[in-house]
């Protein structure tokens, strides 16, 4: 709890967060006026389903910084080799670090999201469920990127290089990844639809995507050719938690690897 609180002051000093959470609530005020016109039993999934897209653009950049320059912060003002030292463990610090930075900026999201959606459940007809499965979706984004923002902060040694990093990863994830997938899209047939698709959403932005317009009732999988049934054959739900196993989990378990790494040398 102490360590939690440590890390809670550190946030609310931090310039930087609050710098990059503006673009968040400025975005969803945005969009927020954008609907506020629309009919009041169709606004609501139209205005989650947007939301979600433009967090897709600005939380993973708020998350891979915040986490990484966080680590990397305490790696230069060498309050990490002291935790370390007191706990005996790299390991106790790269839990407690994951869990405070996790649990602030997921607490600070959703607390911006339930003031948010005070005015639009006077605009619209709320219902919880959407409300949740957004809310759902944005998390499991934050936890990803948090996740590989910390991984980042522990594998680079300078800012320079944690900023080329965060960037990279960014890249990839927005633009790269499409681009190789459009690339072999000419080979794809009826027969390796199904691999392609498994291909397609091991990322986290398209298989988050998938999950919320689905469970919104804004994309139906009623009406569909016979390829395309193939093709979203796997249920949303599943690719949600493969993309937290290996780009969640995997990235927690990649920086307790390097941890241990660490402490052997």
């Amino acid at each position: 709890m102490s360590y939690l609180w440590k890390e809670w002051l550190e946030l609310s000093r931090s310039k930087a967060f609050w710098l990059l959470f503006l673009p968040v609530a400025a975005a969803s005020l945005s969009v927020l006026a954008s609907v506020k016109s629309l009919p009041a039993e169709h606004g609501l999934p139209v205005f989650l389903q947007m939301m979600f897209e433009m967090n897709v653009y600005i939380v993973p950049l708020l998350c891979l910084f915040f986490a990484s320059f966080s680590v990397m912060q305490e790696k230069e003002q060498r309050t990490m080799v002291m935790i370390v030292a007191k706990s005996r463990s790299p390991l106790s610090f790269l839990w407690r670090k994951s869990a405070a930075i996790q649990l602030l900026t997921m607490a600070v999201l959703i607390v911006w999201y339930f003031i948010l959606i005070v005015p639009v459940k006077f605009w619209f007809v709320f219902h919880v469920p959407p409300f949740l499965h957004f809310l759902l979706a944005t998390m499991a984004l934050v936890f990803m990127f948090n996740q590989l923002g910390i991984l980042l902060g522990l594998l680079c040694k300078t800012k320079i290089q944690l900023i080329s990093a965060n960037l990279a990863v960014l890249f990839v994830f927005l633009y790269l990844y499409d681009f190789v997938l459009l690339y072999i899209l000419p080979s794809v047939t009826y027969d390796n639809v199904r691999l392609f698709s498994f291909v397609y959403f091991l990322q986290p932005l398209h298989a988050l995507r998938f999950y919320l317009e689905t469970a919104l009732g804004v994309f139906s999988l009623d009406y569909l050719s016979r390829t395309m049934k193939k093709f979203f054959s796997f249920p949303p739900e599943l690719f949600v938690l493969l993309n937290i196993a290996v780009w969640g989990v995997g990235a927690l378990a990649a920086s307790i690897g390097w941890s241990r790494k660490g402490e052997e040398r």
